[in-house]
């Protein structure tokens, strides 16, 4: 991480700092459930863990119109995290809507923006709620975060060799992302906004040169050609229409987790229905929308809804990422709109539709389209950014992430993890968020919704849950007939 006193904020960081709405706030909410451990010790691994990267002691400053990361001259960890007690019997319903509470209070401008909520007794243990503004990271980046600030068992390792602490091992992209394959790809839109960036500034100062070179003439001809194509499909998706999920919202928000679930559960489902764990996820989700949308009075007969999905785009080496800090932070991912079909009522229908539907979007110019639009609105005026990003807005419903952890237990300050969840913040006239999140062999669904358009925020992400039985039982019925047919 740069140690430089005016840091320059990238285009795409300054694109999220400036989309904070007062009905929605861009701040991304992560919470550990933690075995029993003391708020002395817990702080101290704050203090000597995550503040190891520079960035959380800056803040984001504008001068003469644009903004770069300043350290905060006055730093104090303490104005940063705070020690709470909840009221009993401190429970999972008492927990929820303490962190409801927070969910629509803005951070202080004044300082770094991020704190953290330690929540001294919650059932046998301990919770650490992480609201951190998403100009600083995204969710791949605050991952690489979660494992470097924590251990692989009890046995915690001295704080005075940050280096090693710090440092991580490069994990198989399977471990990232959701969609591995999809990487090279991304790679190359990487490099075409870079290039194109360039190439802005090249041609404004050697104009000439450029257009005697035609082999470099029909190369951007040909890429420009594809760009705007994809931009047009962007443009010429409609605009989802109003219902019990898309209205005008309030300011205070609601929010939900389940139960873990099993991801061997998941994972060998996705295997006998031969679709992929996300598109499976995703499948789930809409037939728990499907079911929200049908109970709220919604026509839901052949309707599709838009949900947008993050994909990370960082740059990789070899099939393998470069986790160190200079690269961790910051948002580096595009996104794509997804069609859920929730017109559709039968599971493994609906799952092989999704399944298609992916194919297609996994081939498409997307996820690198929608980051260099980020990254140019955020190098434009602010007055000229929101009607730019609106625009996309109203043509999704929902927000949906899926972030993958570790595989195992993680340990912080000695004390095990039990569970690791986020959720997502919706940008525009969105107001619903989903999240999905993968930790030591389970996964987890998280909400974060408006509370007028979600009161019911606890039974959507039980009827995730709830979907992932109903494909099962489809796929096992589906498997009796066709057997039943091969005897007769």
């Amino acid at each position: 991480m740069s140690n430089d006193a005016h840091e320059p904020m990238s285009g795409v960081d300054t694109a999220w700092l400036r989309m904070d709405s007062p009905t929605n706030l861009m701040i991304i909410n992560a919470m550990l459930v933690i075995d029993q451990m003391d708020f002395e010790s817990f702080k101290a691994t704050i203090k000597h863990r995550f503040l190891s990267y520079d960035r959380f002691k800056k803040s984001p400053v504008e001068h003469s119109g644009q903004y770069f990361w300043e350290l905060d001259p006055y730093f104090d960890l303490s104005n940063h995290v705070h020690r709470v007690a909840l009221p009993e019997p401190a429970d999972k319903a008492i927990l929820q809507e303490y962190l409801a509470d927070q969910l629509s209070v803005r951070l202080d401008p004044a300082r770094p923006l991020w704190q953290i909520h330690f929540i001294e007794n919650y059932m046998d243990g301990v919770v650490a709620i992480l609201r951190i503004h998403h100009c600083y990271a995204d969710g791949a980046a605050l991952v690489s975060v979660f494992h470097s600030i924590t251990d692989g068992d009890s046995n915690v390792k001295p704080f005075i060799n940050l280096e090693a602490v710090t440092k991580q091992e490069h994990k198989p992209l399977e471990d990232f992302y959701p969609w591995p394959r999809y990487q090279k790809w991304i790679d190359k839109a990487v490099n075409t906004v870079d290039k194109y960036t360039r190439i802005g500034v090249k041609a404004s100062e050697e104009s000439v040169h450029l257009i005697r070179d035609h082999d470099l003439i029909k190369m951007y001809a040909n890429d420009g050609l594809k760009i705007v194509s994809e931009v047009a499909k962007l443009a010429l998706i409609p605009s989802d229409s109003p219902s019990s999920l898309k209205r005008r919202l309030g300011v205070r928000k609601t929010c939900a987790w389940s139960d873990p679930v099993p991801l061997e559960q998941v994972k060998s489902l996705s295997k006998e229905l031969g679709c992929k764990i996300n598109d499976l996820l995703l499948s789930c989700v809409a037939g728990a929308l499907r079911e929200k949308m049908l109970a709220s009075g919604d026509e839901v007969d052949d309707q599709v809804i838009h949900v947008t999905v993050p994909v990370n785009i960082r740059p990789t080496e070899g099939g393998r990422e470069e986790f160190d800090q200079s690269k961790q932070l910051g948002n580096q991912f595009g996104t794509v709109f997804v069609p859920l079909p929730i017109g559709i009522s039968n599971p493994i229908e609906r799952v092989y539709k999704l399944k298609h539907d992916m194919i297609e979007l996994k081939a498409s110019l997307q996820p690198g389209v929608s980051f260099g639009l980020l990254f140019a609105a955020g190098l434009l005026p602010k007055t000229v950014q929101k009607p730019l990003l609106d625009v996309f807005s109203k043509k999704t419903s929902a927000v949906i992430s899926n972030v993958p952890g570790s595989k195992t237990f993680r340990y912080f300050g000695g004390a095990q993890i039990r569970e690791q969840i986020f959720w997502v913040p919706q940008t525009g006239g969105v107001g619903l968020g989903l999240s999905v999140m993968s930790y030591a062999g389970h996964i987890q669904f998280g909400l974060i919704g408006d509370e007028k358009l979600f009161p019911d925020a606890g039974e959507v992400v039980s009827q995730c849950v709830k979907q992932i039985d109903r494909h099962r039982f489809s796929h096992a019925a589906k498997n009796k007939k066709l057997k039943y047919h091969k005897v007769v």
